[in-house]
Protein backbone atom coordinates (compact mmCIF):
# COMPACT_ATOMS: atom_id res chain seq x y z
CA UNK A 1 0.00 0.00 0.00
CA UNK A 2 1.00 3.23 -0.74
CA UNK A 3 2.28 6.29 1.87
CA UNK A 4 0.26 9.31 1.36
CA UNK A 5 2.04 11.92 -0.28
CA UNK A 6 4.38 14.25 2.04
CA UNK A 7 2.63 17.77 2.37
CA UNK A 8 5.70 20.61 0.44
CA UNK A 9 5.34 24.05 1.29
CA UNK A 10 5.34 25.00 -2.34
CA UNK A 11 2.33 27.17 -2.18
CA UNK A 12 1.60 27.39 1.64
CA UNK A 13 4.38 29.06 2.55
CA UNK A 14 7.43 28.12 4.88
CA UNK A 15 8.30 30.29 7.94
CA UNK A 16 10.45 28.86 11.24
CA UNK A 17 8.67 29.35 14.33
CA UNK A 18 10.93 31.99 15.67
CA UNK A 19 10.70 34.03 12.31
CA UNK A 20 6.77 33.11 12.34
CA UNK A 21 6.73 34.84 15.98
CA UNK A 22 8.93 38.05 14.90
CA UNK A 23 6.36 38.53 11.67
CA UNK A 24 3.61 38.66 14.09
CA UNK A 25 4.86 40.27 16.73
CA UNK A 26 4.92 37.84 19.59
CA UNK A 27 7.69 36.69 21.41
CA UNK A 28 9.07 33.05 20.61
CA UNK A 29 8.18 31.25 23.61
CA UNK A 30 4.53 32.02 23.61
CA UNK A 31 4.55 31.55 20.06
CA UNK A 32 5.57 27.93 19.94
CA UNK A 33 3.01 27.11 23.09
CA UNK A 34 0.21 28.28 20.99
CA UNK A 35 1.26 26.28 17.75
CA UNK A 36 2.44 22.79 19.07
CA UNK A 37 0.82 22.91 22.77
CA UNK A 38 2.51 21.87 25.92
CA UNK A 39 2.92 19.98 29.29
CA UNK A 40 1.81 21.54 32.69
CA UNK A 41 1.50 20.22 36.47
CA UNK A 42 -1.73 20.62 38.26
CA UNK A 43 -1.88 18.88 41.62
CA UNK A 44 1.21 16.23 41.02
CA UNK A 45 -0.28 15.37 37.56
CA UNK A 46 1.10 16.15 34.57
CA UNK A 47 -1.29 17.33 31.53
CA UNK A 48 -1.56 18.39 28.31
CA UNK A 49 -2.39 22.15 27.04
CA UNK A 50 -3.30 21.54 23.01
CA UNK A 51 -2.33 23.63 20.38
CA UNK A 52 -4.55 26.16 18.82
CA UNK A 53 -4.49 24.51 15.20
CA UNK A 54 -3.44 21.34 13.14
CA UNK A 55 0.00 21.87 12.05
CA UNK A 56 0.38 20.81 8.22
CA UNK A 57 4.22 20.71 8.14
CA UNK A 58 6.46 18.37 10.43
CA UNK A 59 9.40 18.84 12.48
CA UNK A 60 12.27 18.36 10.23
CA UNK A 61 15.69 18.17 12.10
CA UNK A 62 14.39 19.50 14.83
CA UNK A 63 12.90 22.89 13.30
CA UNK A 64 9.40 23.61 13.57
CA UNK A 65 8.13 26.08 10.66
CA UNK A 66 4.81 27.11 9.87
CA UNK A 67 2.62 27.56 6.94
CA UNK A 68 1.90 31.07 5.59
CA UNK A 69 -2.11 30.01 7.06
CA UNK A 70 -0.71 28.99 10.38
CA UNK A 71 1.51 31.94 10.90
CA UNK A 72 -1.54 34.42 10.34
CA UNK A 73 -3.59 32.02 13.18
CA UNK A 74 -0.57 33.21 15.65
CA UNK A 75 -1.47 36.53 14.86
CA UNK A 76 -5.23 36.36 15.15
CA UNK A 77 -5.06 34.50 18.50
CA UNK A 78 -2.71 37.25 19.68
CA UNK A 79 -5.46 39.50 18.90
CA UNK A 80 -8.67 37.21 20.52
CA UNK A 81 -6.14 37.40 23.48
CA UNK A 82 -5.69 41.40 23.34
CA UNK A 83 -9.34 41.44 23.65
CA UNK A 84 -9.90 39.93 27.22
CA UNK A 85 -10.30 35.73 25.81
CA UNK A 86 -8.24 33.40 27.81
CA UNK A 87 -6.27 31.28 25.59
CA UNK A 88 -8.74 28.24 26.79
CA UNK A 89 -11.59 29.85 25.35
CA UNK A 90 -9.85 30.47 22.19
CA UNK A 91 -8.86 26.78 22.42
CA UNK A 92 -12.28 25.74 22.39
CA UNK A 93 -13.23 28.14 19.70
CA UNK A 94 -10.87 26.88 17.44
CA UNK A 95 -11.89 23.43 17.94
CA UNK A 96 -15.53 24.26 17.32
CA UNK A 97 -15.02 26.37 14.36
CA UNK A 98 -12.42 23.56 12.81
CA UNK A 99 -15.60 21.31 13.02
CA UNK A 100 -17.60 23.19 11.62
CA UNK A 101 -16.21 25.23 8.98
CA UNK A 102 -13.77 22.28 7.90
CA UNK A 103 -10.38 23.38 8.26
CA UNK A 104 -7.29 23.22 10.57
CA UNK A 105 -6.90 27.14 10.49
CA UNK A 106 -10.55 28.39 10.50
CA UNK A 107 -9.74 31.36 12.05
CA UNK A 108 -8.15 32.51 8.56
CA UNK A 109 -11.12 32.02 6.67
CA UNK A 110 -13.53 34.41 5.08
CA UNK A 111 -16.25 32.00 6.85
CA UNK A 112 -15.14 32.73 10.04
CA UNK A 113 -15.31 36.71 9.84
CA UNK A 114 -18.94 35.96 8.85
CA UNK A 115 -19.87 32.53 11.08
CA UNK A 116 -17.57 33.12 14.01
CA UNK A 117 -19.87 34.89 15.79
CA UNK A 118 -22.26 31.93 15.62
CA UNK A 119 -19.25 29.67 17.13
CA UNK A 120 -18.97 32.00 19.84
CA UNK A 121 -22.62 31.58 20.47
CA UNK A 122 -23.09 28.00 20.90
CA UNK A 123 -19.38 27.87 22.51
CA UNK A 124 -21.39 29.90 25.26
CA UNK A 125 -24.24 27.59 25.46
CA UNK A 126 -22.17 24.35 25.30
CA UNK A 127 -21.52 21.96 28.14
CA UNK A 128 -17.86 21.15 29.37
CA UNK A 129 -16.03 18.05 27.90
CA UNK A 130 -15.58 15.75 30.69
CA UNK A 131 -14.03 17.19 33.56
CA UNK A 132 -12.98 20.45 32.33
CA UNK A 133 -14.52 23.56 33.46
CA UNK A 134 -17.38 25.17 32.72
CA UNK A 135 -16.85 29.16 31.04
CA UNK A 136 -16.49 31.41 33.79
CA UNK A 137 -18.97 34.62 34.26
CA UNK A 138 -15.69 37.04 32.87
CA UNK A 139 -15.47 34.99 29.84
CA UNK A 140 -19.37 34.18 29.31
CA UNK A 141 -19.88 38.45 29.54
CA UNK A 142 -16.99 38.54 26.99
CA UNK A 143 -18.29 36.21 24.83
CA UNK A 144 -21.50 38.15 24.56
CA UNK A 145 -20.02 41.17 23.83
CA UNK A 146 -18.52 39.20 20.70
CA UNK A 147 -21.66 37.64 19.55
CA UNK A 148 -23.62 40.93 18.99
CA UNK A 149 -22.47 41.48 15.38
CA UNK A 150 -20.98 45.20 15.43
CA UNK A 151 -18.60 44.24 18.22
CA UNK A 152 -17.34 41.40 16.33
CA UNK A 153 -16.56 43.17 13.21
CA UNK A 154 -15.15 45.63 15.66
CA UNK A 155 -12.83 43.20 17.39
CA UNK A 156 -11.73 41.17 14.37
CA UNK A 157 -11.92 43.50 11.31
CA UNK A 158 -9.94 46.34 11.66
CA UNK A 159 -6.39 45.22 13.49
CA UNK A 160 -6.56 41.47 12.58
CA UNK A 161 -8.64 41.42 8.77
CA UNK A 162 -7.95 44.82 7.40
CA UNK A 163 -4.66 44.03 5.43
CA UNK A 164 -5.48 40.74 4.43
CA UNK A 165 -6.06 39.57 0.68
CA UNK A 166 -8.45 36.76 0.17
CA UNK A 167 -9.14 34.31 -2.89
CA UNK A 168 -11.51 31.51 -2.86
CA UNK A 169 -12.16 32.14 0.96
CA UNK A 170 -8.88 31.78 2.01
CA UNK A 171 -6.13 34.68 3.16
CA UNK A 172 -3.89 34.61 -0.06
CA UNK A 173 -1.77 37.72 0.78
CA UNK A 174 -1.24 40.24 3.71
CA UNK A 175 0.57 43.54 3.97
CA UNK A 176 1.72 44.33 7.75
CA UNK A 177 1.97 48.21 6.69
CA UNK A 178 -1.07 48.71 4.91
CA UNK A 179 -1.98 48.06 1.47
CA UNK A 180 -0.83 51.20 0.15
CA UNK A 181 2.19 50.63 1.49
CA UNK A 182 5.19 48.42 -0.72
CA UNK A 183 5.88 45.34 1.69
CA UNK A 184 3.95 41.89 1.15
CA UNK A 185 3.98 38.31 2.18
CA UNK A 186 1.78 36.15 -0.62
CA UNK A 187 2.49 32.21 -0.05
CA UNK A 188 2.49 31.54 -3.43
CA UNK A 189 5.97 33.89 -3.78
CA UNK A 190 9.44 33.27 -2.45
CA UNK A 191 7.90 30.41 0.06
CA UNK A 192 5.95 33.81 1.51
CA UNK A 193 9.10 35.74 2.67
CA UNK A 194 8.44 39.18 3.22
CA UNK A 195 9.04 41.56 -0.20
CA UNK A 196 8.70 43.87 -1.68
CA UNK A 197 5.53 44.07 -3.84
CA UNK A 198 5.18 43.43 -7.68
CA UNK A 199 9.15 42.59 -7.44
CA UNK A 200 10.98 39.48 -5.89
CA UNK A 201 13.14 41.23 -4.36
CA UNK A 202 13.26 40.26 -0.23
CA UNK A 203 13.12 43.18 2.34
CA UNK A 204 15.45 41.88 4.36
CA UNK A 205 17.94 42.35 1.51
CA UNK A 206 16.99 45.65 1.05
CA UNK A 207 17.56 47.02 4.77
CA UNK A 208 20.84 45.34 4.84
CA UNK A 209 21.92 46.80 1.66
CA UNK A 210 20.50 50.23 2.91
CA UNK A 211 22.55 50.02 6.33
CA UNK A 212 25.26 48.56 4.65
CA UNK A 213 25.68 52.14 2.45
CA UNK A 214 25.43 53.84 5.58
CA UNK A 215 21.60 54.56 5.35
CA UNK A 216 20.17 57.57 5.52
CA UNK A 217 18.88 59.43 1.97
CA UNK A 218 21.91 58.65 -0.10
CA UNK A 219 21.58 55.03 0.67
CA UNK A 220 17.96 54.86 0.46
CA UNK A 221 18.24 56.41 -3.45
CA UNK A 222 21.44 54.29 -4.21
CA UNK A 223 19.48 51.18 -3.27
CA UNK A 224 16.30 52.41 -5.09
CA UNK A 225 18.79 52.55 -8.36
CA UNK A 226 20.44 49.59 -8.10
CA UNK A 227 17.00 47.10 -7.91
CA UNK A 228 15.21 49.75 -10.10
CA UNK A 229 12.30 50.76 -7.49
CA UNK A 230 10.91 53.63 -5.75
CA UNK A 231 12.83 55.51 -2.69
CA UNK A 232 9.18 55.33 -1.00
CA UNK A 233 9.26 51.19 -1.83
CA UNK A 234 13.03 50.89 -0.04
CA UNK A 235 11.76 53.42 3.07
CA UNK A 236 8.89 50.87 3.14
CA UNK A 237 11.29 47.58 3.14
CA UNK A 238 13.85 49.07 5.52
CA UNK A 239 10.81 50.37 7.98
CA UNK A 240 9.78 46.64 7.63
CA UNK A 241 12.72 45.30 8.83
CA UNK A 242 13.57 47.98 11.31
CA UNK A 243 10.50 48.96 13.00
CA UNK A 244 7.79 46.15 12.43
CA UNK A 245 10.01 43.10 13.72
CA UNK A 246 11.61 45.15 16.20
CA UNK A 247 8.08 44.80 17.72
CA UNK A 248 7.98 41.13 19.03
CA UNK A 249 6.90 41.00 23.08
Amino acid sequence: MNAPPAITPFGLGLYPLADAARLVQLDARTARRWAEGYDYSHQGEVRRSPDVMGLALTLAGGVRDLTFAEMLTLRLVKGFRGAGLSLRTIKRVAQAATRQLGTPTPFVTQRFRTDGRKVFIELQHAEPANDEPGVPKRERELIEVLTGQRAFAEVVEPSLFQNVEWEADIAARWWPLGRSRAVVLDPATMFGAPRVAATRVPTAAIAAAVSAEGGGDSAVLAVAEWHGLTADQVRDAVEFETAWLKRAA
